[in-house]
Parts: structure tokens; sequence; C-alpha cells
């Protein structure tokens, strides 16, 4: 008998299952309701849906039907005798019984049979393999009490497991898609840097923790109501005018990064960097946020011991030419670092052009970008 020449009642009942298996793959709390739906459906007593991992260990996503007592006994004690596990060596999505691996009378001698399932009323089961890869496999199992397997539990499965299958295949790709972006998030939280995703107005699509950080500060970045909002009005208006740029699909502003010099009201130095997000690869990674560009953001501050050292080693700069670098970062104008230092404007320049010349560089705000290249990238 075809499933279609069936009764409209189950029919309907299938059909309606089916859906139930589509929601439980974006959804996994839904699993162990599906799974009772297609254990009553097909006539059964119980059922499994069992993920064996890489290391051989049997683990029970989800049952219903038998007492948590012998699902514990059954992963602990009684999975290594259950004749059923023969499914693991069956081609993916193929129904077979306990018929299929031992003959009847031979299986109610064992010790699985005598111990776990006798007990429970349980004669057969439909196994099926759903999945098998190197991460590990998953087999559905569906348990009959009373009797052996028998036609109508056989169509039904024979009609679910397709869908159980693809359900599961989605769920998988879910998991893996959760834990890389859990991944990418962590990596992106340890940064020192401040990482903000946004869109063409500007709104913040994602943010690091170094970003909120920032934002939490409200001084040299801020959020008004999910909008990016830089304190330095120039440094805003520009912004502003590659976002746009990125969208109209301005060449100038969709290759290349744009540099901003950024202040706060303490006088301490940030450099940041906007990258278009909307050629090449890129566009990919800006699809998953709805971004069209990413903004770096780093203070300029040498908060290592080790970063001075290797600036003069890299630049070769003398000791005085180091000292007139790194004040120049940290306190500003030519006037500023000659009384901060107690030497005359002319001996400042003069280092500074040396300097420049050695780096180089041209402006003291390239000084403060060099500068911010050689911060620690990840939190210490």
């Amino acid at each position: 008998m075809r499933l279609w020449d069936k009764p409209i009642e189950l029919n309907e009942k299938l059909l309606s299952l089916v859906a139930d298996i589509y929601d439980a793959s974006l959804d996994d709390s839904r699993w162990t309701t599906t799974l009772g739906s297609i254990v009553d459906l097909a006539g059964g007593q119980g059922g499994g849906l069992v993920w064996i991992g890489a290391a051989g260990e049997a683990m029970i996503s989800h049952a219903v039907g038998v007492e948590p007592a012998h699902v514990q006994s059954y992963i602990e004690t009684y999975e290594p005798f259950d004749p059923s596990r023969g499914v693991l060596h069956a081609p993916v999505g193929q129904i077979q019984t306990i018929r299929d691996w031992i003959d009847v009378d031979e299986f109610r001698t064992t010790r699985f049979y005598n111990e776990w399932a006798r007990p429970q009323g349980l004669e057969d089961a439909a196994n099926i393999l759903l999945h098998k890869s190197a991460e590990g496999i998953s087999r559905l199992s569906i348990m009959k009490a009373g009797s052996a397997v028998d036609r109508r539990m056989y169509q039904v499965i024979s009609h679910l497991t397709p869908h159980v299958q693809r359900a599961m295949l989605v769920r998988q790709k879910l998991q893996q898609q959760n834990a890389l972006e859990a991944t990418s998030a962590r990596t992106l939280d340890a940064l020192q840097t401040a990482v903000l995703l946004l869109d063409a107005d500007g709104n913040i699509t994602h943010s690091n923790a170094s970003a909120r950080d920032i934002l939490d500060e409200a001084d040299v970045l801020r959020s008004v109501h999910g909008r990016l909002v830089m304190s330095d009005l120039n440094a805003d208006r520009v912004l502003r005018q590659a976002l746009a740029g990125t969208v109209l699909g301005d060449r100038a502003m969709t290759s290349a990064s744009i540099s901003l010099h950024l202040m706060a009201r303490d006088g301490s130095r940030y450099v940041g960097h906007l990258l278009p997000l909307t050629a090449g690869r890129r566009q990919m990674f800006a699809a998953s946020y709805e971004a069209c560009a990413v903004l770096f953001v780093s203070k300029a501050a040498l908060d290592t011991i080790v970063a001075p050292d290797l600036i003069r080693k890299l630049f070769k700069l003398t000791p005085a030419e180091l000292r007139v670098f790194l004040s120049i970062v940290e306190i500003g104008g030519v006037p500023d670092v000659a009384r901060s230092m107690g030497i005359a404007e002319t001996t400042i320049k003069t280092h500074l052009a040396r300097i420049f010349t050695k780096t180089g560089t041209k402006r003291q705000a390239d000084l403060v970008r060099l500068v911010a290249a050689f911060s620690p990238p990840i939190k210490i």
C-alpha cells in the first residue's frame, strides 16, 4: 500500500509532523515533543535521538517513553551490548530492525534483552543511521513493545526519515555557525583595538568589548539611539561622507581605508581606520551584519615598556629624538613639548624634522598613528 492510499487522517498527521520536525531543527527544545509525536504516530513505545561522539562516547540527545533510570543505564552499561549498534555500519538512511542483525530467539537470550529491554516490555526497534562524519554519528531509534516492528511502523518511519535527516543536518550547521560566531565574538572581544561595524547611516550593527568600553565613556565616541557619533565634528563629517560613498559606489570610498585622528577631553589621542566592506570578499562579511564598513579605533598610547625601545631600534632614533617623539604623541604641539621639556622650540623642530625623515612621516598626526600601531593587539 502506497502512503497516499492510506487514510486522509494519517496523511494530515504526517504532514503536520514534517512541519514539526523542521521547526525542531531551528529550536532544539522542540525535539522531545516532536520525537514523542513520531513515536506515537509510528505505534512505538519509546524512542531516542542518539549522538555518538568522535571518541565513541554514547549520548542521548533526546529520549521519550523511557524512564530516566533506563536511559542512564543504557549509556553507562548496556549500550555496548545492544545488537542495534550494527546500524552504525549500515547505509545512512536505511531502516533496520533487530532481526537484521540477530535471530529473534538468540536475541531473547542476550544480556541486553533480559536486563534492559524485557523489563520495559520492549521486543524490537526500528533504527536509522541519520548522519555519519568525523565529528560523530547520529541515529534514530523507535522501540516497539509486545511485538516486532510491523508494516505500518516501517511505512511511517520511511516517510519521516528523510525529513529527520535534513533537520539534523540543519541543526548541525546551525550549531557549527553558532560555535563559529561565538569564537569570532570572543576573538574580537580579546582585541585591545575597538571594532565597530556600521551601516550606511552610521548605526552600530556590532561592537566588540573594547568598543563598548569607549562608547560607555561617551567621550571620543558615543552611541545616540544606536547611531555612532564622534566628538570631533570634522572626523564625524568625514565618517558620514565615507559611509555615504560606500553606498553610492564611489571607488575612492570602497577600495582603501580612511584614517581619522581623534582626541579625548583629557588630551588622549586615538586613531581610527574606516574600512569599507562593499568590495571583494569583504561583502560576504558585511552581509552577515548588514554593515557597509568597519571602524577600528586604537588609543595612541605606549602602554608597554617594550614599544619605545622597539621604535627607537626600528627607526634608529637617538635618545633625544625618542623623547621628542614620545612627547609629541603624549603632549601635542611643539610649543607645549618645548615648555614641558625645557628646550627651545627651534631645537624641538630640528629633532622633529629628523624624526619625520627617519620614520617616513610628514605630520605630527602621522606619528600618532605610528604609535597606535605599536599598541599590543590583545588585552593584557
